[in-house]
């Protein structure tokens, strides 16, 4: 990418050498990489990273190891690799040399197009549910976006912890598919939005209450948090602005905290971030960690792909494979 844009016109497909790793590093032939939100937004110039132009783009992805620079076992060459999404690399790429420490080794059995995705969404949901408020057995978790990938990752971890989900949808047409995923309640936003929490958690309230989409129906769901619960925002779908009345702020001592995963990445050990994708690699493995995919492109086909992941009613994530 030359120029912030349009997602569909300003990216631009080029040919160039392949790249030699250098010491320490470790070259990967992509697999899978998919289009997400926040790479959208980077095209845009409206993402909290922005890189120096021109840039190659992608931010997460699988493939195998097929070359290692001075300084690295050369026993690595063949193993499938995640691509910890540093944004230092662009996966929208047949191969990238990325420092050795970045590739994580997975599964080389498991379905490659789901753990392409285990870099950004199914992290940033683990992270939502153990960084934030020490959740008892049972525990009520509310979400916006409950219909999104993180969403969805949100409800199976939230399963597997033994927790509860309340999660809000635009859509009733989506709810059957997440109750069958685990989900314990599904909502549509609209007007009768507390008519619906108020059905759906009795004398209960919600323990913490993430939020993807920013606007009013946080407001509307903000009273159903506990004296002194938290409200985590983590994406603005929307475009609005984060809304709580100052009622629930002041009399009632909510907690309101943001969260960027490329934030926690830059700061946390390597151990940490390795042992947390491994035991979500794992889970993609059984099978445990899915989400619909809409379709997979060549990378020829970029602007195709481009355009089916901006789609407001696309269902599934779009990805680029090998």
């Amino acid at each position: 990418m030359r120029a912030f844009g349009k997602p569909t016109t300003a990216p631009e497909l080029i040919e160039s050498a392949a790249p030699e790793p250098g010491p320490g590093q470790v070259l990967v032939a992509l697999e899978a990489a998919p289009i997400n939100p926040s790479d959208l937004l980077l095209i845009r110039g409206l993402y909290g990273h922005r890189p120096t132009l021109p840039a190659a783009l992608g931010t997460e992805g699988v493939g195998r190891i097929v070359a290692v620079g001075p300084a690295v076992d050369p026993v690595r060459i063949g193993e499938r690799v995640l691509i910890v999404p540093t944004l230092k690399h662009g996966t929208w790429q047949d191969q990238i040399a990325i420092d050795q420490d970045d590739a994580i080794v997975v599964d080389p059995a498991a379905d490659v197009l789901h753990v392409a995705m285990l870099g950004v969404n199914p992290l940033t949901a683990d992270l939502l549910l153990r960084r934030f408020v020490d959740l008892p057995p049972g525990a009520w978790i509310g979400q916006t976006g409950g219909n999104s990938a993180v969403g969805r990752y949100v409800i199976t971890l939230a399963k597997l912890a033994g927790y509860r989900t309340l999660n809000v949808v635009r859509r009733p047409e989506v709810a059957a598919e997440l109750l069958e995923l685990g989900a314990d309640a599904v909502i549509v936003s609209g007007p009768d939005l507390g008519e619906q929490s108020k059905k759906a958690l009795g004398d209960e309230r919600i323990s913490l209450l993430l939020d993807a989409t920013a606007g009013e129906v946080v407001a509307d769901l903000a009273p159903w948090l506990v004296h002194g619960g938290t409200l985590v925002s983590y994406g603005g779908m929307s475009g609005a602005p984060v809304v709580i009345r100052p009622g629930d702020l002041i009399f009632r001592d909510l907690h309101v905290r943001g969260f960027w995963q490329k934030g926690w990445l830059d700061t946390a050990p390597r151990a940490e971030f390795a042992a947390a994708y491994a035991r979500l690699a794992a889970l993609a493995a059984e099978g445990a960690l899915r989400v619909p995919i809409a379709a997979a492109y060549p990378l020829e086909k970029y602007r195709d792909a481009l355009v089916h992941a901006t789609q407001a009613d696309r269902v599934g994530k779009v990805l680029f494979a090998w």
